[in-house]
């Protein structure tokens, strides 16, 4: 989905026939939803990855992560990572950072609004 939203600027067949695979895809699962559980576990929870050079064009790699309260996800990202990374090491390290720093936004917000993390 990230790689065709980038493509629109300038698409071509291919790009936009993933297009609308997508909306057919998101036609699809209208009635699915996020649900949150009350008695479910508070905790915090966060994953992260990197995906090393898979973009031949400009050889940046792409961070992801997501993070998880009550079950359900309420922070995710992805996105291609601003200096070219010169080893899957230094990608992952990169990813790791950007996740660090989302979780300390994270922890402070839910304190903020008197919720207890783990």
């Amino acid at each position: 989905m990230n790689k065709t939203a980038r493509a629109m600027a300038d698409p071509r067949v291919k790009d936009l026939i993933a297009a609308k695979r997508i909306l057919r895809y998101l036609q699809g699962t209208k009635d699915k939803k996020i649900t949150y559980s009350v008695k479910g576990n508070t905790e915090l929870i966060g994953y992260c990855d990197a995906d090393w050079r898979m973009d031949l064009e400009h050889r940046r790699s792409t961070t992801g992560y997501i993070f998880l309260l009550a079950g359900a996800a309420i922070s995710w990202v992805s996105k291609k990572q601003p200096t070219v990374a010169l080893s899957s090491t230094e990608a992952e390290y990169m990813a790791s950072c950007a996740a660090a720093q989302e979780t300390i936004y994270l922890r402070v917000l839910l304190k903020d609004l008197h919720q207890r993390t783990c």
